[in-house]
């Protein structure tokens, strides 16, 4: 048996937004690409017009802001997406002490008590911090590896991979 205390804090839910790009919004990688090759584009022809004396930075600076934009969105776009996603967290939610057992594990918080079935868990993915299961493409869950109060997280891979048949992706 396996237990796991954890909390929901910009940085998990930063963690669990970028592993849902990564693993379940795979479609999503082709659409960021061509947004980079565009910014890419629109920075060398700004920069093109600016040494050619084409460009006037007064009267056309709705251009370049929109590059500017574009690139903070793509660069802090996981942890603005976590920012979202912890600030629509139910209100008592935030904190979790998951109990793993042989049939399912159970998810306490100060409002639910929640049993879950593997045979629910569609992906299951590994950061250095964390793990994270996704229950289909919209619900993803993350357990702390510093979070263990039973167990360890190695034997808890090695147990979850047995119990699902899934294997664990590696997240950077």
């Amino acid at each position: 048996m396996f237990a796991v205390e954890q909390t929901y804090d910009i940085r998990t839910m930063t963690a669990l937004n970028r592993a849902a790009r990564k693993v379940v919004r795979r479609w999503y990688n082709i659409l960021r690409a061509v947004v980079w090759l565009l910014l890419i584009l629109s920075a060398g022809t700004m920069l093109f017009s600016i040494c050619f004396g084409i460009f006037d930075l007064p009267d056309d600076w709705i251009f370049p802001t929109s590059c500017v934009l574009m690139l903070a969105f793509l660069i802090f776009e996981d942890k603005l997406n976590g920012w979202i996603s912890l600030r629509s967290l139910l209100p008592g939610s935030a904190h979790s002490t998951t109990v793993f057992t042989e049939e399912a594990y159970t998810v306490t918080t100060e409002t639910t008590v929640t049993e879950y079935r593997y045979e629910n868990i569609t992906k299951v993915c590994e950061t250095g911090d964390y793990f994270i299961f996704f229950l289909g493409k919209k619900h993803g869950q993350c357990f702390d590896k510093r979070g263990f109060t039973q167990g360890d997280p190695a034997a808890f891979r090695v147990w979850l991979e047995q119990k699902t048949g899934l294997q664990f992706q590696k997240i950077k």
